[in-house]
């Protein structure tokens, strides 16, 4: 079973559209129980980085998203998406310094003043710097489709599987493990993001 995590962080149905083209053994949920007896686990997210942990955080079916996300994370693969990816950091800039999972060591900041325009909005080229099962049939520098203000600042360089350069250059994709993360939307980024999708689909 492929849980996506349901904490009203928005653009549900596109990811599980998307997850469905390749497995029919998928649920939306915001159950903790249901997300620790998965196979697979897809957190995605738009918006806000402390409503997101406050969502996460929040006491439902006896325990929290947050809890049942830190046991599972280690134990099957897990993809985060935008925010989703934001939130396996330590703390964000976003929100005062919210605190976020703390998964992958290193913060979420803010964009540099010096590029031309925030957000970072709409298709730009990933240079893959590892070489990874996400990877598998992507040419590199292939474009996928971005939506941010702030980007992940990993203390640990090593899990920086992918770059974009947007004013200068910032890690897109993440991978510690079985844990992957990717700061653009592979959902609504045509054939190379769908088949980076069936890439976790299939990973063992």
């Amino acid at each position: 079973m492929i849980a996506i995590i349901d904490y009203n962080a928005g653009n549900l149905r596109s990811i599980a559209k998307a997850v469905e083209l390749y497995s029919k053994d998928v649920v939306v949920t915001n159950n903790p129980e249901i997300i620790l007896s998965a196979d697979k686990i897809i957190l995605p997210g738009v918006g806000n980085f402390e409503n997101a942990m406050a969502n996460l955080s929040k006491e439902d079916y006896g325990g929290s998203l947050k809890d049942a996300i830190c046991k599972s994370v280690n134990e099957v693969p897990f993809l985060g998406i935008c925010l989703g990816m934001q939130l396996l950091m330590e703390k964000s800039e976003e929100g005062n310094g919210a605190k976020g999972l703390g998964v992958i060591k290193g913060n979420v900041i803010k964009f540099k003043d010096t590029v031309e325009k925030i957000p970072h909005m709409g298709w730009n080229n990933v240079e893959q710097v590892m070489d990874i099962p996400l990877f598998e049939g992507i040419k590199n520098n292939e474009y996928f489709y971005f939506v941010h203000s702030y980007h992940v600042n990993p203390t640990n360089k090593d899990v920086i599987a992918g770059v974009c350069e947007y004013g200068y250059k910032f890690p897109c994709v993440l991978n510690k493990n079985n844990i992957y993360a990717t700061q653009f939307h592979p959902e609504k980024s045509g054939k190379a993001g769908l088949k980076m999708i069936e890439n976790f689909i299939e990973l063992i």
